[in-house]
């Protein structure tokens, strides 16, 4: 992969305003920052929260709406906000009865294996205190830590099957494996009920780690597409950056938190195995068909993409303004009007209890 420099322009900005900064002195800041009257500022704000996205004061300021640089060009109107992100989550992915499987990290990931799905495979499941016995299923910080020493030499990553929270074990060579293993048997067993998943780490086809790809995609009666996608080269500046859908290329590099600092991308940076990664996501979209709208990470593993998660609830955020354009464009709206009205004929079929 294409060393990426760091310009200064790219470095973090300085931290966010307190908490406890008052209403009055937020709306005052962003006027200052968008170089409007506040009376002006009010009304983009009241415009925008009644427009299709329905962007409360917090998306304005997250995003970034008063910064007319930053969107330049684009209708922010077609900007979706937190509240219709949720909405339009599940309007897309009416199927309810669907989502456990999306969600849960242990039952994507073998799903996709058995249908030819590149997917990172699961060597070990920690669950604490079970019972029953189970094929790789360790139950006890003794069994935990037995295995993690089997594997010392093997570089090794631990997720939970939901929610959020990643370690890497026996990838520093600096680092002593026997107080990594001490560490992360003490972290594992202070979340009861959690299912820990022990899995290898994939080999990135350059550099010292994998650099994910979130897409969303579509699937509705035309079949499955991509609908946007940035990359998450990450780092200390946290970098993302937008693509061109064809071909993969990067186009522009931004702090995630500091997307006003954009500059254009190096001319040669590009999604390693682009076409094989963009078709594993619409192979995923196909086969996950009950979801209209999906997020996906994907990587380019040193043997090819690899799915590292799917998301039925994908970040918006990341895509709004990576592309400075808003997800209410014509084409997502007409998609939005089909999901609809499939929902309502699913929901005609479930027989209502009682």
């Amino acid at each position: 992969m294409t060393a990426v420099p760091i310009l200064p322009a790219l470095r973090r900005s300085p931290r966010p305003a307190s908490g406890d900064e008052s209403l009055v002195a937020r709306l005052a800041r962003m006027a200052a920052a968008g170089g409007v009257p506040l009376s002006r500022l009010l009304a983009d704000i009241a415009g925008l929260a009644l427009a299709a996205g329905h962007v409360g004061l917090a998306d304005y300021e997250r995003l970034r709406l008063y910064d007319a640089a930053l969107w330049d060009g684009a209708d922010r109107r077609e900007i979706a906000g937190a509240w219709q992100g949720r909405r339009i989550a599940r309007i897309a992915n009416f199927r309810r009865d669907c989502l456990a499987l999306a969600n849960d990290r242990l039952a994507a990931s073998a799903y996709f294996a058995a249908h030819g799905l590149p997917a990172i495979p699961t060597l070990a499941v920690f669950h604490a205190g079970l019972a029953a016995p189970g094929a790789n299923l360790l139950r006890t910080r003794d069994e935990l830590r037995q295995f993690l020493a089997a594997h010392i030499h093997q570089p090794l990553v631990v997720r939970p099957a939901e929610g959020e929270g990643v370690r890497t074990l026996f990838a520093d060579y600096g680092l002593d494996p026997h107080v990594e293993i001490d560490r992360l048997v003490e972290w594992a067993a202070d979340a009861p009920g959690v299912s820990w998943l022990i899995q290898p780490r994939i080999a990135p086809p350059s550099g010292d780690r994998l650099t994910p790809v979130r897409l969303l995609t579509l699937a509705g009666e035309r079949g499955a597409k991509v609908l946007r996608a940035a990359w998450r080269l990450g780092g200390r500046d946290d970098l993302v950056a937008s693509l061109d859908l064809r071909t993969g290329a990067a186009l522009t590099l931004a702090p995630a938190a500091a997307p006003q600092r954009a500059q254009a991308a190096p001319p040669d940076l590009a999604v390693p195995d682009w076409a094989a990664l963009k078709a594993t996501a619409v192979e995923g979209a196909r086969l996950l068909g009950q979801f209209g709208l999906l997020g996906w990470d994907i990587a380019a593993g040193a043997a090819g993409p690899v799915i590292l998660g799917v998301d039925p609830a994908p970040d918006l955020d990341l895509h709004q303004l990576a592309d400075r354009r808003g997800l209410l464009e014509p084409e997502f709206r007409a998609f939005l009007a089909e999901r609809r009205r499939a929902g309502a004929e699913w929901r005609k079929t479930v027989t209502p209890r009682g």
